[in-house]
């Protein structure tokens, strides 16, 4: 959805080529399993599909249930508070009517023509300060997208072993440092708690020089992210469940920002490939155009992959 450390409005990344590549049919029902601001999902519905959104933060839900209150009232759009490795189920349960959501009996029969995922944070959830994703202002830090999970960064700063939190710095962040910033964490906690943005941010700064336009802070703020949501498991999870979920010829579509987050796409897109389960839309990915990085520079890191499944292919 967003490279982190902006506070702009949430702008929609790679959206022609999102909504190119889903084909959209009018009358098709699709997935948007990252709805945000409902960005993508407008644009489907502008050319005449349905939408499920997902979306595991409830601020995303309110401002569907209060922007688009029309598509939902005309059953165009449903909205389901949840996350998207929970997409298998949650559609079973929409088809079958056990989700308070659904008043459609249209959907016990329907198909699911594409899948979209937007990974990341999105601007709003960054501009925030109570969510604690950001240190461009004071707030706790939190970094929960859904509000319902119990763990929050503090607490993983709190309790990880030295060697855990380095792990985490350096395979979720990519960070080089990772090492001295642990250290540098473990070393402190004991006398004052890491429990603010600024605090961590400020600390991390002390001991890592600028680089770059990089702030010094920037990779601990997305590793933490990810572990505090799990956001690699969730995209191992989701991905073969919209395999599952999306019809024979539908396609599955990912936006992503984060090498990790590419690679499990990428290389999941390939295994179904190699087995006979459909092809690859493009061998590389789509990134952003010079004209789109002029007017949203944080879509520089963002890349589009598409997977066509196989007509004999059918959804269970």
């Amino acid at each position: 959805m967003s490279n982190p450390q902006t506070n702009q409005e949430h702008v929609s990344v790679l959206k022609s080529e999102a909504l190119a590549a889903l084909q959209v049919q009018p009358g098709s029902w699709y997935i948007d399993a990252t709805f945000g601001r409902g960005g993508h999902t407008a644009e489907i519905l502008k050319q005449g599909g349905k939408v499920i959104a997902f979306d595991v933060d409830q601020d995303a839900i309110s401002y569907g249930q209060a922007h688009f209150a029309k598509e939902l009232e005309a059953g165009q759009l449903i909205l389901v508070h949840q996350n998207f490795d929970k997409l298998s189920e949650t559609w079973k349960s929409l088809q079958t009517g056990k989700l308070e959501q659904n008043s459609l009996s249209e959907i016990q029969n329907a198909e699911i023509s594409g899948i979209l995922f937007d990974f990341g944070v999105s601007s709003p959830q960054l501009a925030d300060p109570d969510r604690g994703f950001s240190f461009q202002h004071d707030g706790p830090l939190d970094m929960r997208m859904d509000k319902r999970l119990g763990v929050q960064a503090k607490d993983l700063l709190a309790v990880l072993p030295e060697k855990q939190l380095a792990e985490m710095l350096w395979v979720y962040g990519g960070e080089e440092q990772s090492r001295k910033i642990a250290k540098m964490i473990v070393d402190h906690r004991s006398s004052v708690p890491f429990t603010t943005t600024q605090h961590l941010a400020d600390s991390i700064a002390r001991i890592k020089p600028r680089t770059g336009h990089l702030h010094p802070a920037t990779k601990t703020f997305q590793a933490l992210r990810i572990a505090v949501n799990s956001e690699l498991d969730s995209i191992e999870q989701a991905l073969p469940q919209a395999l599952e979920v999306v019809k024979a010829g539908g396609r599955v579509v990912t936006i992503s920002f984060h090498e990790g987050e590419d690679r499990l796409a990428k290389h999941r897109f390939q295994d179904w490939e190699r087995h006979g389960k459909g092809q690859m839309l493009d061998k590389k990915a789509i990134i952003p155009t010079e004209e789109e990085l002029t007017h949203n520079p944080r879509a520089r890191s963002a890349k589009l992959r598409t997977f066509i499944k196989n007509e004999h292919h059918q959804s269970t």
